[in-house]
This record gives structure tokens, sequence and C-alpha cells, in this order.
């Protein structure tokens, strides 16, 4: 058994479309699909700084799109597979958790609508762009928990820095906001391709 920390944005839920839509819209600019999905695999701050919002203003931004998103919350789905790879890890014995930039309530809002709040412990929110390092930490504390019983899931390049500079184990995404190719160059712990991909790690592991 171990503990399983998700993150939530680009991990757990595809709000890719919702962010971009976001971004492009404060910046003035339209967004049709296909200009859309040549973004996949950029971070959210690269996304933002490409429509040239500059960095104070992205932070600013960053607020003001969790509180927007609360209303749309339930246009964002989960990314295929990930429902049964939380189902099946929480049958496993696994304790999951999510440590997220998002808010508490976005969050626990996206759970309920799609049935997956029961297999979380707890949702950690709030963490903003630069301090999911200090919540990790929070959760392993309040949690009892030590770091070798832990692993970190997310898909951004500040996920794999987080998680490795408290000495966390992370296993990298590639369905999300960071370029594979990127996230290889880091070294994480592992890569996941596709969702199922975790649970055959965890075995490994």
């Amino acid at each position: 058994m171990a503990a399983i920390i998700f993150d939530f944005d680009g991990t757990i839920a595809d709000s890719f479309d919702y962010i971009t839509g976001f971004l492009a819209k404060e910046a003035g600019q339209s967004l049709d699909a296909p200009q859309a999905e040549t973004l996949r695999g950029q971070s959210m701050a690269s996304i933002g700084r490409g429509f040239g919002h500059s960095w104070p203003r992205l932070m600013m931004l960053f607020f003001k799109g969790r509180r927007q998103m609360r209303r749309a919350i339930d246009q964002v789905k989960p990314f295929d597979g990930m429902p049964e790879v939380i189902e099946k890890l929480h049958a496993e014995g696994h304790e999951l958790f999510i440590v997220t930039s998002n808010t508490v309530e976005n969050v626990h809002k996206f759970l309920h609508h799609y049935d997956l709040h029961k297999y979380f412990l707890e949702v950690y929110g709030g963490a903003g762009l630069l301090g999911k390092p200090r919540y990790l930490k929070k959760l392993l504390k309040e949690q009892n928990l030590e770091k070798d019983d832990a692993l970190y899931v997310g898909d951004e390049m500040r996920d794999v820095t987080a998680a490795e500079s408290i000495g966390l184990r992370i296993i990298a995404v590639t369905w999300g906001f960071s370029r594979p190719s990127d996230l290889e160059a880091m070294e994480p712990t592992a890569i996941a391709e596709k969702p199922e991909n975790i649970i055959k790690i965890l075995e490994e592991l």
C-alpha cells in the first residue's frame, strides 16, 4: 500500500480547453480548436506568455481563472481511463490525495460530479503556481506519512521540481500541459503515457 498524491488540472481533469480559452479571452483573442491543439504540451505559464500576458498579470489571472472555473467545472471532464485507475488504486488499498493549485471547492465539485469523491481522503488546494513543495510537505506531516511510502503524480515540469525538491518520488504523465520530451529531460521517477500505466509503474516500484 502507498499514499498516492495526484495533481488535478492536466492529470485527473482535462481542463486544457477551459484554461486556454480563458487565457485567450483575457488577451482579447479568439481561439479555435485547431489553434488550441497546437498549444498542447505546453505549461500553463508558457501558454499564458504566448498570449502576451506578463508574469504579474498571469498571477492575477491565475486567481481570477480559478474563481470563474467554479461556474464551468461541470463542463470539465476527467481524462479517459482516469476514473477507472482511481477506482482500482482505491480498491487495492492505496491512500489517495490531491495537491493542486486549483481551489478545494472546484476540485470537490468536480469529484462529486463524477462520483470520484469517495476515493480520496483529502484535497489540499490553493497551492498556487509556486507553492506545491510546501503543500506536499504539509500533507506528509498532517497524514503522518513517510516520503518513501508516498509519491506524487503530476503533468507539469513544476510538479516534477516540487516533488524532487522535498525528496518525493514523482510519476510524470504525458497527457497534460507539458511536452513529453521536457518531462523526460527532467528524469522523474517514472513516466506514464496513459492512465493505466500508473498501475503498472506502481507494481514495479
